[in-house]
């Protein structure tokens, strides 16, 4: 079974800066960060530390948010999400946005790498379909890698 560790405020400010300089805004909730042994980052709230959890055998605990890359931290689905929708509530703009059509989005969906030339910088991505934040993908040599998973996947999405 895998040991997940609560990050320190030091660990949190460096996920922050990633975070930061790659989308242009990190949640403002007060989470408290997980980090497994294969460097999965999952959140929770700090409410958490109010139960006695010694006594009980724990897999997983929170939402998953994303991975530790060591230079970049790639988003879960579900992170994306939450930062996506913090971004709008709190009125903060989000960089690194590609923005799909829905043929393209189908496209991904149905697990293809969508072409799109936005630049030629090496960087994570949000996708963006209409108002909504669905994801975190890897861009380069002009291509949107897929990084969704294959229970994710299927032919209705819009």
């Amino acid at each position: 079974m895998q040991q997940s560790t609560i990050l320190n405020s030091r660990d949190i400010k460096r996920l922050r800066e990633l975070i930061e300089h790659q989308f242009g805004y990190f949640p403002k909730e007060d989470y408290a960060f997980l980090k497994s042994e294969n460097d999965k980052i999952n959140i929770v709230t700090k409410d958490l530390a109010k139960l006695n959890l010694k006594n009980l055998i724990i897999d997983k605990i929170g939402l998953y948010f994303g991975e530790d890359c060591g230079t970049e931290i790639r988003l879960s689905k579900e992170g994306a999400q939450l930062l996506g929708q913090e971004a709008i509530e709190n009125h903060k703009p989000l960089k690194n946005v590609i923005e799909f059509t829905e043929e393209e989005l189908k496209q991904y969906f149905q697990g293809v790498d969508i072409e799109k030339d936005c630049g030629e910088e090496k960087r994570l991505v949000l996708l963006k379909y209409k108002n909504d934040i669905f994801g975190c993908a890897k861009y380069k040599e002009k291509k949107v890698l897929n990084f969704m998973p294959k229970t994710h996947r299927g032919e209705v999405i819009v």
